[in-house]
């Protein structure tokens, strides 16, 4: 069974540069006939370059994509790839159960809301801080949007200040969103393991010392609470606790980047809706998860098959991958009428599938919601208008796993 000429040319216009960065309309043509075979591209920590694309099945419609991120029986998020990668593999974003209950349940343990609450005295305050260094005029609101996730990485793990910049450089270089030689990357990427394994070794030292009698919850930073975990008398390893470190970095300071820069940019481009929330702040929440249903970074994750199965009529074979494409179900006109309007009103904005979905919901999306939430208040408090300018900025163009701006200059005032 072929497919028709244009779902080909599509499927193939989807990666290469302006395909990227504007997925849209190629989603639209392609829906109609998901799954679609024969896409090519790389899973995130991989290196281009030095490891082969994958062909996958891409889904492209929602009930497809909602009902493959649910059965993580039948769609394995193990990456053998990234595995055999000289790039390190994220923790619970390439397990499955039985190991990923677990390690998720030792994570969250940790990595608790309240602890995510602790930040938001700490972010309220930095943010006004950072507006200032911002200033006002026609103004690159992407280097203020990086300086949130990864400040606010830093202060969660207990790291010495500084080291927010050497994040932001890890982060890019891991999600293929830097255009770096494979040989820079991998040396990106070892770099940050090291850093990290070096810093849990001087935590590990010090809780020694002190005796590990200690509550999780009174541990003064995240990588310390790592270590006190303890779950039905399992622990994480230091290895473990290193990947989760990276798997914070990469997952946590990029997305939440680019979701802050989506986020002023349909604020500069609605200017109804942003008197809305001007005059109503608890229309914000709203405002959020309708941006990230139609602006949401993340655009596709990858799986496995582990049996055969039956997608909109074909077959799917034991082993093939599978490709998620959470960015066109989000924009699936028969779940969300009128996609592409912005519309905090939707009485179902909150089935987006930004954040993922069932087993692999995204463990973060409390500290991305926190930290977007403070910095719209923050910059609503601080200008009286935010517009676009005449310059339209540059989106991400070097990988799909994200809808992004990199330059998004706007006028603040």
């Amino acid at each position: 069974m072929g497919m028709s000429s244009t779902t080909a040319s599509a499927i193939e216009v989807l990666t290469t540069p302006q395909g990227i960065a504007d997925p849209y309309p190629l989603y639209d043509q392609l829906r109609p006939s998901s799954p679609v075979a024969g896409y090519r591209d790389w899973p995130p920590g991989t290196v281009p370059g030095a490891d082969e694309p994958v062909t996958a099945w891409a889904l492209f419609r929602y009930d497809q994509v909602w009902e493959a991120a649910r059965d993580s029986d039948t769609f394995s998020s193990r990456d053998p790839l990234q595995e055999a990668s000289s790039a390190p593999s994220l923790m619970l974003v390439n397990t499955d159960p039985p190991k990923h209950e677990v390690e998720r349940k030792l994570v969250s343990q940790a990595f608790s809301p309240r602890r995510v609450r602790r930040l938001e005295p700490w972010l309220t305050d930095l943010i006004p801080h950072l507006l200032d260094d911002l200033g006002e005029g026609e103004v690159d609101v992407m280097s203020f949007a990086a300086e949130i996730p990864t400040r606010a990485m830093v202060r969660l793990l207990g790291l010495p200040e500084g080291d927010h910049v050497r994040f932001k450089n890890w982060a890019n270089a891991f999600m293929l969103s830097s255009a770096l030689t494979p040989e820079e990357r991998m040396a990106s990427n070892q770099e940050m393991v090291g850093a990290f394994a070096a810093r849990l070794a001087e935590h590990s030292s010090i809780i020694a010392e002190q005796g590990a009698s200690e509550d999780v919850e009174d541990a003064e930073d995240l990588i310390s609470a790592l270590l006190r975990a303890e779950v039905d008398g399992e622990r994480l390893t230091p290895e473990e606790i290193v990947r989760f470190c990276v798997t914070l970095v990469v997952a946590g300071s990029e997305t939440t980047t680019f979701l802050i820069g989506n986020l002023l940019h349909a604020l500069a481009s609605e200017p109804e809706i942003a008197a809305r929330i001007r005059a109503d702040r608890s229309t914000l929440p709203a405002f959020v998860e309708e941006t990230m249903r139609r602006d949401g970074p993340p655009q596709r994750l990858f799986r496995i098959a582990t049996r055969d199965v039956e997608v909109g009529g074909k077959l799917i074979r034991a082993g093939e991958w599978v490709a998620l494409f959470f960015g066109s179900a989000n924009r699936d006109p028969a779940v969300f009428p009128n996609p592409a309007r912005l519309d905090i009103d939707r009485p179902n904005l909150r089935r987006q599938l930004s954040f993922g979905h069932g087993l692999h919901f995204c463990l973060g999306s409390s500290l991305a919601r926190l930290e977007v939430t403070t910095m719209l208040n923050a910059v609503l408090d601080r200008y009286q208008r935010i517009e676009l300018s005449d310059d339209p900025g540059t989106k991400q163009t070097a990988s799909l796993l994200t809808h992004a701006y990199v330059r998004l200059p706007l006028r603040l005032s």
